[in-house]
């Protein structure tokens, strides 16, 4: 009997010992080279090609920033420049900009994605300022 409860711990001691030693030692610390940017969205306007959002700066300041529609098209070995989220319900319309090792990478709308809902809206495209552009920036100050 007593053999027996032997080979037991010794097979639950290897066991538990195991998984500290097959850890691998890392040296230092991985970090991620992404970062973000969010403002609140009050009113996302809709052209023929191009949204205009504007957003909540500090200072209870309004900014606005337009964005093309072609970005949210796939295109083959491309990645989107555009993502537009539903809004998940008790939360306020966002607008997120991404980078990737301080270069613009994506920009990501989370609003309602129902038209009729009040923070959508419609703008002439004579108003728009259509430049061509290869990123934005939120200037929150």
């Amino acid at each position: 009997m007593n053999f027996k409860k032997g080979i037991l711990f010794t097979a639950i001691c290897v066991m538990l010992a195991l998984p500290a030693l097959a850890e691998e030692k890392k040296s230092g610390h991985n970090t991620a080279d992404i970062t973000y940017q969010t403002a609140p969205v009050y009113k996302v306007l809709d052209s023929r090609d191009f949204y205009v959002v504007l957003y909540g700066k500090y200072g209870a300041k309004i900014g606005t920033v337009t964005i093309p529609k072609t970005w949210a098209n796939w295109k083959k070995d491309t990645p989107r420049k555009l993502s537009i989220r539903d809004l998940p319900a008790k939360m306020n319309p966002f607008i997120t900009i991404v980078k990737k090792d301080n270069a613009f990478h994506k920009v990501i709308l989370t609003v309602p994605v129902d038209h009729t809902n009040k923070i959508w809206g419609v703008i002439n495209d004579t108003k728009v300022d259509k430049s061509e552009k290869d990123s934005i920036e939120l200037e929150l100050r």
